[in-house]
């Protein structure tokens, strides 16, 4: 199977948009060149150095891409995903423009590579690509992990936010279900810190199969279910810990469901919401009983962790 590539030229201050804009749309990955990150040589929270190579990068703005499957893809996409950027509120759209590209399949592992190397996800956890080699440090937990068409490599703050909540808050024996678990990675770290059991679903088979190879290359395939599901819909096993790292609009749609699902005490990991959607999904969280434990905040993105009382 062929994939469509697009690529953004935009202006820095619709960068924080753009993520949320593409996935809304269907995007099957989504990648972000900034320039500004040739400025900062730059050293992240947890120490990792990253040795940028400037061809890499535009001269200025932001380049984004993102990629469909031959059989998602649609002309019109571009014409939507222009008027979602120029309708966005109180944010000035100075530079648009759009061009897309044939991939071939066997590109797309390439393209890939490019963009995704070995890096430190939170205190505890280390993520390294299946391809490379990689020599732990003595109190590493290392997550091999392959995306292909699947979103949630670790390196985007909205699936690191929710490794280190899973790495503080998921204890030994706890019952976990990971909704839109695309690559896996969340459901791999629950499983090292103990929990049982785990179940996997997502809206995507193709997400799904990608899991379950992540999970054979992480030797915990016998330990966590999989399943095609439409988020919480038709779940009736309780659960101690939900996790959901997706986009607002959808955990918003889960929040009830959730917390009928969580038992008592339990808890709802959710992240994939931009700074101006907190309140809404804070207010919802409330609404429907849960009280909230922490909010972290990092780069125009929020994760919260909720608990049911």
């Amino acid at each position: 199977m062929d994939y469509k590539e697009i690529t953004l030229m935009i202006n820095h201050e619709v960068e924080p948009y753009i993520a949320e804009i593409l996935n809304e749309l269907g995007a099957n990955g989504v990648v972000i060149e900034d320039s500004l990150e040739l400025q900062k040589g730059r050293i992240e929270t947890f120490g990792e150095i990253y040795e940028l190579n400037p061809a890499d990068y535009p001269e200025k703005d932001v380049r984004v891409k993102c990629y469909y499957s031959e059989y998602d893809y649609k002309d019109e996409l571009l014409s939507d995903i222009e008027e979602a950027v120029k309708s966005l509120q109180d944010v000035e759209v100075t530079r648009f423009e759009i061009e897309t590209a044939d991939i071939k399949d066997e590109d797309w592992e390439n393209e890939w590579k490019n963009h995704f190397h070995a890096f430190k996800a939170s205190e505890r956890f280390t993520v390294v690509p299946s391809w490379e080699d990689y020599q732990p440090e003595s109190d590493e937990e290392v997550i091999h992990l392959d995306p292909g068409m699947a979103f949630g490599t670790g390196d985007h703050a909205t699936t690191s936010m929710c490794l280190r909540l899973v790495e503080e808050y998921v204890k030994p024996g706890m019952s976990v279900i990971d909704v839109g678990t695309g690559s896996g990675i969340l459901s791999i770290a629950a499983h090292r810190m103990g929990a049982a059991p785990i179940r996997a679903v997502d809206l995507d088979k193709v997400a799904v199969r990608v899991a379950e190879e992540n999970f054979a290359i992480n030797h915990c395939a016998e330990a966590i279910e999989t399943d095609t599901g439409n988020l919480l819909v038709g779940e009736t096993e309780k659960r101690d810990v939900v996790i959901a790292n997706i986009l607002a609009h959808i955990v918003d749609l889960m929040v009830d469901d959730a917390f009928n699902l969580l038992n008592d005490k339990g808890l709802f990991i959710a992240s994939g919401i931009i700074d101006e959607k907190e309140q809404m999904i804070t207010d919802h969280m409330l609404e429907a009983g849960f009280t909230i434990k922490t909010i972290t905040r990092e780069k125009g993105w929020v994760a919260i962790l909720a608990e049911k009382v």
